[in-house]
């Protein structure tokens, strides 16, 4: 078990938005949930404790800000009812469907 490679990390830039109302908006939200849901994926596939999957990057008062998203093994559960939540609310049914898989897997492999 070990943390995802330092690598290239998806980055969003969201210009001056506040990072809070970004987060909870429909874009934010449209762009974070199916790459947290390829982040839980990973997470499992490569036996990860840890895995960041985005850093958004935003204009506060002139000065660049760097916020990081990470999947964290402990966290999956919560996570993944937030992506289903999301997913059943924006009809994203293919979705819906890889995260029941994922639950499924959990259970079955008592990860």
């Amino acid at each position: 078990m070990g943390k995802s490679k330092k690598g290239r990390v998806l980055t969003a830039f969201i210009g001056a938005q506040d990072i809070y109302e970004w987060v909870t908006s429909e874009d934010g939200r449209a762009t974070m949930f199916p790459i947290l849901m390829s982040g839980v994926e990973k997470t499992i596939e490569e036996d990860l404790e840890e895995h960041h999957v985005l850093r958004v990057e935003s204009l506060v008062n002139y000065n660049m800000q760097k916020f990081n998203f990470y999947v964290k093994r402990d966290d999956l559960s919560d996570t993944l009812d937030k992506i289903m939540e999301w997913a059943l609310e924006e009809e994203e049914y293919e979705i819906c469907a890889r995260v029941k898989k994922v639950e499924e897997k959990l259970v079955k492999e008592e990860f």
